[in-house]
């Protein structure tokens, strides 16, 4: 696979230490929310970035340089946070993120080593819920409860906020609450998903201003799953109406519903690609999809019936026929 050619613009290669520092840094966000409270939830969200300048080093330098800047980021973060932070950055970040690269150094391409990534965290939260899923249900509905507290409550009403609207404040995160005590399995394997989907987004937007070379083109925007997935989305919800399995099914419609949504979501990329404008323009198309307030169902309706119809055919260009 080829690297950088001439006419790459230079930037500052900060080495295995330098990678291995800044990684372990952008996990140390993750502390935040606890010393900031609310202030510092969205900056917490920077520690899923954490694996990318693990991925970077890795292309730059080889294999044995990003396994050694990962290391090098796993110690940091035992040694400042503790050995339990160290063994999640390890294996909830670090393993994933060179899975992904290293599919790309190997030429098998960004949306395989996606799907290794993804299979290595699904396994791990698989091993998670079977040993520890009542306290992950713990986790996930605890901070809902909070937002029904009188506290908050109390702070609604001196704000001058209507008795109706804390009413409805008041189902709407105790009907979330109710789902996710269901479905947390399913919301934990759909944030693996977004983890790796996020990681992947980061290098393949790195690579495409750095050294396209890596790339292939439309990789992501030809993103299809088997039949076997609408087959199991409908099975799924033909089992809700039976109240023994009602669990499980939910579980299965929001994991189904989720590869769907990104099958949707290629399926919007792929005709922004082909529009006749500059690149703001088309992203500023996606944007607009992504920012509608039935985005999500959308994309989700989309990428099923596009499993029978395939919408992309209709824009690929007729096939050339020989000249008599």
């Amino acid at each position: 696979m080829s690297t950088a050619g001439a006419g790459a613009r230079h930037e500052p290669r900060v080495g295995v230490l330098g990678a291995g520092l800044l990684s372990a840094l952008l996990f140390g966000a993750s502390a935040l929310p606890k010393l900031l409270g609310e202030a510092g939830s969205a900056l917490g969200l920077l520690a899923l970035a954490a694996p990318f300048p693990l991925m970077v080093q890795r292309l730059r330098a080889g294999l044995s340089a990003g396994l050694g800047a990962a290391a090098l980021a796993a110690a940091a973060v035992s040694a400042t946070l503790g050995p339990g932070a160290g063994f999640t950055f390890a294996t909830a970040l670090a393993v994933p993120g060179l899975l992904i690269v290293e599919s790309l150094a190997r030429g098998r391409g960004l949306l395989k080593g996606c799907g290794w990534a993804f299979a290595v965290l699904a396994a791990e939260v698989a091993v998670l819920l079977v040993f520890q899923g009542p306290e992950l249900a713990r986790g996930v509905t605890e901070p809902l409860q909070h937002y029904q507290s009188a506290e908050v409550l109390d702070k609604l009403k001196a704000d001058g906020v209507p008795p109706e609207r804390i009413d409805e404040w008041v189902a709407y995160f105790r009907t979330l609450e109710q789902a996710l005590t269901v479905v947390y399995p399913a919301a934990f394997l759909i944030l693996a998903g977004l983890l790796v989907l996020l990681n992947a987004a980061l290098l393949r937007s790195w690579l495409a201003r750095r050294d396209p070379g890596w790339l292939e083109g439309g990789e992501f925007e030809t993103l299809r799953w088997p039949f076997g997935l609408a087959v199991a989305f409908v099975a799924a919800g033909a089992l809700v109406a039976w109240p023994p399995a009602r669990p499980f099914a939910y579980n299965v419609l929001l994991l189904a519903a989720f590869f769907f949504t990104l099958q949707g979501l290629s399926v919007v990329a792929f005709y922004a690609q082909r529009l006749a404008g500059p690149p703001l323009l088309r992203l500023g198309l996606v944007l607009l999809v992504l920012l509608n307030p039935w985005a999500l169902q959308i994309l989700a309706l989309l990428g099923l019936f596009d499993t029978w119809f395939d919408f992309r055919r209709w824009a690929q260009p007729p096939a050339a026929q020989d000249e008599p």
